[in-house]
């Protein structure tokens, strides 16, 4: 059974879990379409995305806090291969980044090391969005908040992340530590993670690398939110015997 059927039956379970008033604003993530768009360049098909998270040595997640003002849609048929969105952009920079940094490459942003648009990242590279809270929220989501739907959903998240999708590197973005916890404390309670530096926590045991970044709208500079990530996970390359990067 292919990725995304598993997720279409995980969806469904998730939103039958709910009231009827609660489930039209549930958001369904995961693996993202870079098909063929449509609807006016509004949605996306499915294209080889399965095909590449498939043959990827690094499968990487991007852990999130909930989707903003999408009741009912389906992140996965986004046009990804479009998208300019600020937010975005980040993601898809640090999707590439974390793709292709080795022990003898840094990628940074003053050396030419990303597309332009960031966007045909989609096309060479997977890319996996997981929220948290999976209806739709504003602006902003109290911590507090995260964790009760993080405790609610945990046998639905656990089965997206480590059933499905099945990550070795996840990116937690933001929240004061908050997702980083999340995943530790709900998605991987049962492993060990090692702090390599405040980037980069490390489960020796399943060669699983949790990045605790910012969130990708923090009110920082592009260098600090991608360069500082890099040099982190640079930093974790020379310190470990993670087989992620060679």
């Amino acid at each position: 059974m292919n990725i995304h059927t598993q997720e279409d039956i995980l969806f469904q379970e998730w939103a039958d879990s709910y009231p009827p008033n609660v489930r039209q604003n549930i958001v369904i993530d995961g693996l993202c379409y870079n098909g063929t768009l449509y609807n006016e360049s509004r949605n996306s098909y499915s294209g080889n995305e399965e095909e590449l998270w498939a043959t990827a040595k690094r499968k990487i997640l991007f852990l999130m806090k909930d989707p903003n003002s999408n009741p009912g849609e389906d992140y996965r048929e986004w046009p990804w291969r479009e998208i300019t969105a600020k937010f975005f952009k980040v993601i898809f920079n640090w999707l590439q980044g974390l793709s292709e940094i080795t022990p003898d490459y840094l990628p940074l942003l003053d050396n030419a090391s990303y597309l332009d648009p960031a966007n045909q990242v989609v096309l060479k590279y997977p890319l996996a969005i997981v929220n948290v809270k999976k209806i739709s929220g504003s602006a902003s989501v109290l911590n507090d908040t995260l964790y009760d739907y993080a405790k609610r959903d945990v046998p639905f998240l656990k089965r997206q992340v480590r059933d499905i999708l099945q990550p070795n590197i996840v990116v937690c973005g933001g929240g004061s530590n908050s997702i980083l916890n999340i995943a530790q404390q709900y998605i991987y309670p049962d492993l060990q993670f090692k702090s390599i530096n405040s980037w980069c926590y490390f489960s020796e045991e399943q060669d699983l690398l949790l990045i605790n970044s910012w969130h990708p709208s923090a009110r920082l500079s592009d260098t600090q939110k991608i360069d500082n990530m890099m040099r982190n996970v640079a930093d974790f390359i020379s310190k470990t015997q993670s087989g992620l990067f060679k």
